[in-house]
C-alpha cells in the first residue's frame, strides 16, 4: 500500500533524523537559490535519489524502492545502508545550505530493515520551484 503524509500530518514531527534534522530551519519558499545550491553539490547517486523523491511529494518510499528505483542497485547486500550512505553523502550540501536535510526519514520497526524516506510536500515544491530556475 503506498502511503502519502499530507503537509501537517503528525508523523512529519516524529522522523529518525537525528542531528541533520533539529537545530537548522525547515526549508521555505524564501530559499530557491539554498535549494539550487543544495542541489548542485549532490553527487550522481544522492541528486537521482533525492529527484525520485521529489516526484512524489509526501509519499513514504521504502529504501528498498529507493535502492531499485532511483539508484538501479540489485536486490542483495544490505541496501538499507547503502542507501544510507548515500545519504550520508549530501552532509556538505546539508551543511552548506544552512538547513535541515529537504527529506524526513524514519527507522524500520522493531525486526525489520531499512528506512522509510519522503520529502514533505512543502519543500518539494522549494526544491522542483529551483529546478525549474536553474534550467
Amino acid at each position: 500500500m503506498t502511503e502519502y503524509l499530507s503537509e501537517v500530518d503528525p508523523r512529519w514531527a516524529e522522523h529518525s533524523g537525528e542531528e541533520k534534522h533539529y537545530g537548522a530551519p525547515e526549508w521555505s519558499p524564501e530559499d530557491l537559490e539554498r535549494a539550487a545550491v543544495f542541489l548542485a553539490e549532490l553527487a550522481p547517486q544522492a541528486r537521482r535519489m533525492f529527484e525520485y523523491m521529489l516526484r512524489t511529494p509526501g509519499r513514504a518510499i521504502h529504501c528498498t524502492e529507493l535502492a531499485d528505483k532511483a539508484l538501479g542497485w540489485p536486490n542483495e547486500g544490505n541496501l538499507a545502508a547503502r542507501v544510507a550512505g548515500v545519504v550520508r553523502g549530501m552532509d556538505k550540501g546539508q551543511s552548506n545550505s544552512g538547513r535541515r536535510y529537504p527529506f524526513y526519514w524514519w527507522a524500520a520497526p522493531e525486526g525489520s530493515m531499512g528506512a522509510t524516506y519522503a520529502v514533505r510536500p512543502s519543500v518539494a515544491a522549494v526544491f522542483l520551484a529551483a529546478q525549474l530556475g536553474t534550467t
